[in-house]
């Protein structure tokens, strides 16, 4: 009767270990400590799509550049660095990926270096009025985007696998604005040069 009972006990402890396991995947007492995350697929491709669009008008504008050999204009060479945040697996992929905390620290860099190229740029260049209240902005978005992710990274211990979920649907959004805040910027940026 008592083995019965431990038995019991046991295989009740062992199925609620599991459970916090699923739950929490990124608890103190996970294994694997990694959640399958899989974007909206017409998100997904709505934001392929303008991304591609933007790269066929900066690309040839990066190239016209660097056969005129002209004096290197800082700003269309840095945001060759700046597309590499937008271009993160998780966010162009129609399939799922695997997300750990080591995905969240190298998508917590990317975006460090991308802020980094925008406070240079802020005290580097001469912009427009305009220009530069759409850079500013660019740069409050990154900075938001940035504590999201440190917030997603250091707190995602604490939060079960649906919220975690929510977070990530969440912050795809915030890179896609993010990126769309790139795009007026860069369009302002070139506008203002032609009207100079």
């Amino acid at each position: 009767m008592k083995k019965k009972r431990i038995i019991w006990i046991l295989f009740g402890f062992a199925l609620l270990f599991v459970m916090i396991i699923w739950v929490f995947p990124f608890s103190p007492f996970s294994l694997k400590k990694s959640i399958r995350y899989g974007g909206d697929q017409i998100l997904v491709d709505d934001y392929k799509s303008e991304l591609k669009a933007f790269k066929l008008e900066y690309e040839s504008r990066l190239n016209q550049q660097k056969n005129e050999e002209l004096i290197q204009n800082r700003t269309t060479s840095n945001v060759e660095y700046l597309l590499k945040m937008y271009e993160l697996p998780w966010l162009v992929d129609n399939d799922s990926i695997t997300f750990t905390q080591t995905s969240l620290t190298d998508m917590e860099l990317e975006v460090k270096e991308a802020k980094d190229i925008l406070i240079n740029l802020a005290f580097q260049e001469e912009y427009s009025k305009s220009t530069k209240s759409y850079l500013q902005s660019l740069l409050r978005e990154t900075l938001s985007l940035e504590k999201e992710i440190e917030e997603l990274k250091h707190h995602s211990s604490l939060h079960s696998r649906s919220t975690i979920d929510r977070q990530l649907r969440n912050l795809h959004v915030h890179f896609i604005s993010n990126f769309r805040m790139l795009s007026i910027f860069y369009k302002e940026y070139l506008s203002s040069i032609k009207e100079a």
